[in-house]
C-alpha cells in the first residue's frame, strides 16, 4: 500500500482542479466564493486487515450549484477520474443531506479510529477564503 500512495495523491490532486471545472465551469477561476468546497479522506494507507481492500478516496463537495448534476456529471468525473491513469470506474454519489453531516464525517474519518490520524488529506482539501473568515 505504501508504495502507492504517492501515486494516489498526485492522481487526486490532478483531478480536482478538472472536478472545479465541472462543477462550476471556469467560475471559481473568476471568482474565489465559487470555489467547491472539497473534504479528501483518503483510506487504505494502513490496511493490513484485508487483502481486497485497495486505497481509495472519499469526497465531500459542497458550496456549487446542484443543478451542475445533471446527467453527464457522473460520466466526465469518471473519464477525468480515470484519466488520471489510477482511476477506476468505481464512482458512487451519495448526497449529504441535511442532519446527516456527522455521520457522514465520521464515516470519512473511519481510518482515525484504526490509528490513522491523517486520513483527511489536508494537501488535496479545499475551502474558499471567504468560508474560513469567521
Amino acid at each position: 500500500m505504501r508504495q502507492n500512495i504517492s501515486l494516489a495523491t498526485e492522481a487526486i490532486s490532478r483531478f480536482i482542479p478538472k472536478l472545479n471545472r465541472l462543477l462550476t465551469g471556469n467560475g471559481y477561476r473568476r471568482k474565489q466564493e465559487y470555489l467547491p468546497v472539497i473534504v479528501t479522506s483518503f483510506e487504505g494507507t494502513l490496511n493490513t486487515y484485508d487483502r481486497n481492500r485497495t486505497l481509495h478516496f472519499h469526497l465531500a463537495i459542497g458550496n456549487f450549484d446542484s443543478s451542475r448534476l445533471d446527467v453527464n456529471f457522473l460520466e466526465k468525473a469518471l473519464e477525468y477520474w480515470q484519466g488520471t491513469g489510477i482511476g477506476t470506474d468505481d464512482i458512487k454519489l451519495y448526497p449529504l443531506l441535511l442532519g446527516r453531516e456527522q455521520g457522514w464525517g465520521r464515516y470519512i474519518n473511519k481510518e482515525a479510529y484504526k490509528g490513522n490520524d491523517m486520513c483527511i488529506d489536508f494537501s488535496n482539501t479545499q475551502i474558499p477564503k471567504h468560508l474560513l473568515v469567521d
